[in-house]
């Protein structure tokens, strides 16, 4: 399985340009109301030729959260080959130690005629859709993945060979009054050593509820060890913010002790606005080293 993580460039343009206090449209996301359009980049030039047997996991953060998402969809534009189906499956991400995961399979075949041979092509190539596209409902498991703006799938096809243009995910939904990123600020090989060290990470927080010229969020956030045990960072704090205004917290980090544990750590920031209710969050992950 080939794995494509394109989420670090995306986020961390979109984390800058909401420091910076500048739109938070970036260049592979376009933004029309409650609609979002994420290209995305497979690391070779387009036409790219998916082939049968191999499967292209993505992981995928498109920089905004959603309240609700009524309908995402997968879309490609054929260019040619002799495939006879394509499909996406996703796995539901955990949502607590006691939770069994829901999984997400489905497929569309590709093949819509076949020309008769002739002696000038006695082996013809079936002629294929003109697009590949999986649209899912609000309660699918790919929707739901990405509420938070942040999820995952493989895509594969099978019977042969598939060469497309382009490659993108669309959302429609409402995207939340409250846009939060974090996201690390390291290496992409960073580990903590076993003798603990510092984590570098960058935040930041906006506000785009248009009803209101000023609001107050609490903010607080929580270390997640590899048991799942919750760690508190630091207690709720008051963000104070105008219509579209954002307030970054750069040059951030944690200090990991020593006698934590090994493993893969997750840092969940959360942000709410008590007026409503309403609650948004993201992740950074790292791991510390047992060496």
């Amino acid at each position: 399985m080939k794995k494509l993580t394109i989420n670090s460039p995306l986020h961390k343009t979109v984390l800058k340009n909401s420091i910076a206090g500048i739109t938070l449209i970036c260049a592979s996301a376009l933004v029309q109301a409650d609609t979002i359009s994420t290209k995305i980049d497979l690391g070779d030039p387009f036409p790219f030729r998916m082939e049968d047997g191999i499967k292209q996991e993505i992981n995928l953060d498109i920089g905004y959260q959603f309240d609700t998402i009524e309908e995402i969809c997968i879309n490609t534009e054929v260019k040619n080959g002799n495939a006879s189906s394509a499909f996406y499956s996703a796995e539901s991400e955990p949502a607590g130690p006691f939770t069994f995961p829901r999984f997400e399979s489905v497929a569309q075949t590709l093949a819509i005629s076949m020309p008769s041979p002739t002696p000038e092509n006695p082996n013809p190539e079936p002629q294929l859709q003109k697009s590949i596209n999986f649209c899912g409902n609000g309660n699918s498991v790919l929707a739901k993945n990405f509420l938070d703006g942040e999820g995952k799938f493989t895509f594969n096809v099978s019977g042969g060979y598939v060469d497309f243009w382009d490659f993108e995910l669309v959302v429609e939904g409402d995207v939340s009054d409250t846009q939060l990123a974090i996201v690390l600020d390291e290496s992409a090989e960073f580990l903590v050593p076993s003798y603990g060290g510092r984590v570098n990470y960058d935040a930041s927080i906006r506000n785009l509820d248009s009803t209101q010229s000023l609001v107050t969020l609490e903010q607080w956030s929580v270390l997640k060890f590899p048991n799942g045990d919750n760690f508190p960072i630091h207690k709720s704090r008051d963000v104070i913010l105008n219509y579209s205004e954002s307030k970054g917290y750069t040059r951030n980090y944690l200090n990991i002790p020593a006698w934590f544990e090994a493993g893969d750590y997750e840092l969940i920031w959360y942000v709410t606005d008590p007026s409503t209710g309403s609650r948004v969050k993201d992740s950074l992950y790292f791991t510390k080293s047992a060496d």
